[in-house]
């Protein structure tokens, strides 16, 4: 690597700590700071970005990992559930927001292909952006979030389309005629072989995907598992891309095909910084490729052009949403998330500029407005819960109740996987039941986990033997698989809603981390801890143990029992030495002492 670049790459970074830093600070999305630090750098463009292909790839990596996680997030039911917002809801917002916007450049002065084009290029929304904004809100299984993704779905598959039938348009465009070479019998044969080869492979990374991971968790190698994720993740989105899709559609469809598998939760863990790493230099990528000085030179059409973007696509989409049949409230909701233009835009927007179909000025002017619309989506998507809210009440206040009941119809949102069928009454009770997470599930983790289910505590186990997991799954009883060191497998196993957590690993280097990252998601959480000597209790309360439970100690009780026993002491006397001895050592077994008192059993006399 020459010095150059890796001083140009190392500002970079030291720009984007400090950028999300103060992002943070002003409880802002880091993709703003991530957005604002590329239209810097754009005013730089030829020094930093010369090699532009290894940037444009290195960006593209963060968005095929988000779909990748967004497809391990969704599950096929809840597609069937959405397949007419997806292909109805989806398909108008496409149609009329291409058409709106074509009509409106073409008024502008733009040539028909060329306003067609640039209809199409607005009418796409960032999936990559909004998703991770609900991600950071934690709203990405809200209904909100669920409907844009099938919005965002069908955009994605269109914009397939679109770039596929760019060269057909570009063809006739010249000659007025279509040549030799694009033909739209060829076109056609493109688009078939498309929808013909995507389920194929579908289900044939379904069949194969899973036995893979099975035999990577069974190496317990973290470094082969996380291979082993990032390899998927990329295989299966270059087989949609040489099937003709883009990368992105491939990496979703490989995430939805291991959405119900044991291995989601510790994929995303080892995943996780690597895509969000990506993922901002994806945003860095697209802030610089906006021209600086000409968005000063033009600012009140370039500001007014953004404007006009967000109003007419929020307006179209909730438009589009209703016709569907969906409420008010989510459409409303939903519709301020489709305001900006998408990251499929821009590739649509190149290959345009290339193939003559947009000048320099259009395609500088369209390029602008679509970045800068993604400046203010962050905000919008946060809004749109309450944004929903607020339009549906003053749409039911001017219309009246009838409008206002026929606005917000049955909408039946999809449920969790295996969801059980339980009635309100046993589901409101076992929400109340207090919850602990056992890490670990050798003798001493089966015991608790046995015990904790007699004293009417919900124990969900984490372990990474992948086997224990599909035979405590199978049983009925909560169990993830992975690093319990890692806040994803954590928060997979609800360590922020849990009471307790009994740490049982037999490795120290083992706990301390899970218990330092548990008190960090959930301080009030008590922690016990198993440890083998005495020595080890002041690291593990310095990581936020409550209690300790000491095996050194256990050992000299059990050899003193022994003992006594031979030498004929009384069992009186045997139980008082036992307990003598574990007060000397300071033995707090502190699972007893934290358990709530009016569930511990009586000791029979």
């Amino acid at each position: 690597m020459h010095h150059d670049v890796l001083l140009i790459v190392t500002l970079l970074m030291l720009g984007a700590a400090t950028l999300v830093w103060i992002a943070r600070r002003l409880r802002l999305s880091p993709i703003i700071a991530y957005l604002i630090l590329g239209v810097i750098a754009g005013t730089y463009r030829q020094t930093l970005f010369t090699g532009e292909e290894g940037a444009q790839t290195l960006a593209e990596l963060g968005v095929v990992l988000l779909m990748f996680f967004i497809g391990l997030e969704f599950h096929l039911d809840q597609i069937r559930s959405m397949l007419k917002v997806c292909l109805g809801g989806g398909a108008l917002q496409v149609v009329i927001t291409s058409l709106a916007a074509g009509l409106i450049a073409h008024a502008a002065g733009a040539a028909p292909i060329t306003a067609a084009i640039i209809g199409v290029m607005i009418a796409f929304s960032s999936t990559a952006l909004v998703m991770k904004v609900f991600e950071d809100r934690k709203e990405s299984d809200s209904h909100r979030a669920r409907v844009f993704l099938a919005v965002g779905l069908l955009q994605d598959l269109a914009a397939i389309v679109a770039v596929v039938l760019l060269p057909l348009v570009a063809s006739f465009a010249e000659t007025g005629q279509s040549s030799g070479k694009v033909s739209p019998l060829n076109t056609a044969g493109r688009l078939g072989v498309l929808f013909v080869l995507l389920p194929i492979l579908f289900f044939a990374a379904r069949s194969l995907l899973p036995r893979i991971f099975s035999h990577a968790a069974q190496a317990r190698e973290p470094e082969v598992f996380t291979l082993i994720s990032l390899s998927a993740s990329l295989c299966v989105g270059f087989a949609a891309y040489v099937a003709g899709a883009s990368l992105p559609l491939g990496a979703f469809l490989g995430g939805l095909v291991l959405s119900r598998t044991p291995f989601t939760s510790q994929i995303m863990a080892e995943l996780n910084t690597v895509r969000n790493l990506s993922l901002g230099f994806f945003f860095v990528t697209i802030g610089a490729l906006v021209d600086l000085r000409y968005v000063i030179g033009n600012l009140p059409l370039v500001l007014g052009g953004v404007l006009l973007v967000l109003i007419l696509k929020s307006v179209l989409g909730f438009i589009a949403l209703i016709a569907v049949r969906t409420p008010a409230t989510i459409a409303a909701g939903v519709a301020l998330p489709l305001a900006e233009v998408g990251e499929f835009s821009f590739v649509l927007g190149q290959q345009a500029s290339h193939a003559g179909l947009l000048s320099a000025g259009e395609y500088r002017y369209v390029l602008a407005v679509a970045v800068l619309s993604l400046l203010p989506a962050p905000f919008l998507t946060g809004a749109s819960g309450r944004f929903g809210v607020w339009a549906n009440d003053t749409l039911a206040s001017l219309l009246g109740p009838r409008a206002a009941a026929w606005l917000n119809p049955a909408f039946e949102v999809p449920k969790a996987p295996h969801a059980p069928a339980l009635s309100a009454s046993t589901l409101d009770a076992m929400a109340k039941r207090p919850k602990a997470v056992v890490v670990g599930y050798g003798p001493v983790g089966r015991t608790l986990t046995r015990i904790l289910g007699d004293f009417g505590i919900h124990p969900t186990v984490i372990d990474m033997n992948i086997d224990t997991v599909k035979k405590l799954q199978g049983i009925g009883i909560s169990a993830v698989y992975g690093d319990a060191g890692r806040r994803e497998i954590l928060q997979a196993a609800g360590i922020e809603k849990a009471a307790y957590l009994l740490v049982t690993l037999p490795d120290l280097t083992g706990r301390i981390p899970v218990i330092a990252t548990a008190k960090i998601m959930n301080p009030d959480i008590k922690v016990v801890a198993r440890a083998r000597y005495l020595a080890e209790r002041a690291m593990l309360e310095d990581a936020g143990a409550t209690n300790v439970a000491y095996e050194e100690a256990e050992v000299a009780v059990a050899l003193a029992e022994f003992l006594l026993r031979e030498i004929g002491a009384a069992e009186e006397d045997i139980e008082k030495e036992a307990a003598r001895i574990r007060a000397e050592i300071s033995l707090r077994t502190g699972f007893s002492s934290i358990l709530p008192a009016a569930r511990m059993p009586k000791k029979n006399a």
